[in-house]
């Protein structure tokens, strides 16, 4: 299976958090927003670049899951801000860059931009919402595979 499909499982792996389904929704979303674009959804090299863009995408991770996760400190400070790890562009040493607020794109935005003319309207909404229901930080709160499975977006109606 290749990496990018998994990266829900990588950033829990990576924050130190325990694997469930909802990790295979997010899976099946990052598969989906693929299928459909083209583009790889979270195209970042490294574990701290992958967190950044799950934040970047949803926003900040909830402060109740990073204190369940048992390597935080390896990419957040102790106010659960992100510390981002890049290469100085001068000395091109790495660096970390303390990121307090990370403002999340939308998914839509990304998915409208892939748009063609004739596509059915609805479908794309209905599909806009599925992927923002599944790309939930926290696994509570994400959609779960019957509620995905009744979702107009599957259901077509």
């Amino acid at each position: 299976m290749p990496l990018r499909w998994c990266l829900s499982a990588i950033c829990a792996k990576v924050l130190g958090l325990p694997y469930d389904h909802a990790l295979d929704i997010w899976s099946v979303g990052c598969c989906l927003f693929e299928l459909y674009t083209g583009k790889v959804l979270f195209p970042g090299p490294s574990n701290n670049d992958m967190v950044k863009l799950h934040m970047e995408l949803k926003g900040p991770f909830p402060k109740k899951m990073l204190k369940k996760a048992a390597f935080r400190d390896q990419h957040f400070d102790q106010d659960y801000n992100f510390c981002a790890i890049e290469e100085d562009p001068v000395t091109k040493k790495m660096v970390k860059r303390v990121l307090a607020n990370v403002k999340p794109l939308d998914v839509g935005a990304l998915i409208s931009s892939s748009c063609t003319v004739d596509e059915d309207s609805k479908m794309v909404v209905n599909f806009k919402d599925l992927l923002d229901k599944i790309f939930i930080l926290d696994p509570d709160k994400r959609l779960t595979v019957s509620q995905a499975l009744s979702h107009p977006f599957i259901t077509g109606k």
